[in-house]
């Protein structure tokens, strides 16, 4: 069912890579990927204060990811589910913020079968979001897509970007509270999310011109820890939103 660019695309944002090339043998470039749909430059903030490698060469070449990100899409149309299925995500409370301020997933969103983890020690704040997918979800549940997946046992079902969402919070369960961030913290928030299972097509608009110096130099900055200038700030958004609306995201 899948074409064989689109089972490609779907490896590559798993992190089944191999060689050296700065762009397809990056195993996280979902770090990067994901942030450029997020607005302003939070998203990349949070993550280099992480620690997480802010890997520009994925923004280097905007045909080549667009190529990579509409191939998801694609995949996540055609994967829809048979039938309901209930799945979990342990979230950023700043990305959860924005979720819910646009009713809708920002990104690609992974999320698990298989309950909650455990414990998320690299992120400050979080939100346990329990999804509720109907019959007709786009999306791709890894395990039983690809043919050979390493990482069954995290049972990840992968939703796109634009999925409306309707939102609901809910005191943190007590069984919950173990669960904790980087500072030992229990969840800030418990949310049950019914998604409607409506995605639209994507329309093509121009894709924004490579922009490497200037994301080079952005991206170097909040992995050193330092503000980016004002100008590269402003210069880095407004190419973002370009890209964004490339998507129709």
């Amino acid at each position: 069912m899948l074409t064989d660019h689109e089972l490609n695309a779907i490896r590559y944002y798993i992190g089944d890579t191999e060689g050296t090339d700065g762009f397809w043998g990056d195993e996280k470039a979902y770090v990067l990927m994901n942030a450029l749909f997020f607005s302003g430059i939070r998203s990349e903030t949070d993550r280099a204060r992480e620690g997480k490698y802010l890997n520009t060469e994925i923004l280097a070449d905007p045909k080549r990811l667009y190529e990579v990100l509409t191939a998801l899409m694609s995949a996540c149309r055609k994967c829809a589910l048979p039938a309901e299925r209930e799945t979990y995500r342990v979230e950023r409370m700043s990305d959860f913020a924005e979720m819910q301020h646009k009713g809708k997933t920002v990104s690609f969103t992974s999320t698990s079968t298989d309950g909650f983890l455990s414990a998320y020690a690299d992120r400050r704040g979080i939100a346990l979001l329990h999804f509720i997918l109907p019959e007709g979800t786009p999306c791709i549940p890894m395990a039983e897509v690809l043919p050979h997946y390493a990482k069954a046992d995290e049972a990840e079902v992968l939703l796109p970007p634009g999925l409306p969402l309707h939102i609901r919070e809910y005191p943190v369960p007590e069984c919950c509270l173990a669960i904790t961030d980087a500072d030992g913290k229990p969840p800030v928030c418990f949310a049950k999310i019914s998604v409607e299972p409506t995605f639209p097509e994507v329309t093509h608009h121009a894709l924004p011109r490579e922009e490497t110096v200037l994301i080079t130099r952005l991206c170097t900055a909040l992995m050193l820890r330092e503000t980016p200038s004002a100008e590269d700030i402003g210069r880095y958004i407004a190419w973002k939103q370009e890209f964004q609306q490339a998507l129709g995201v």
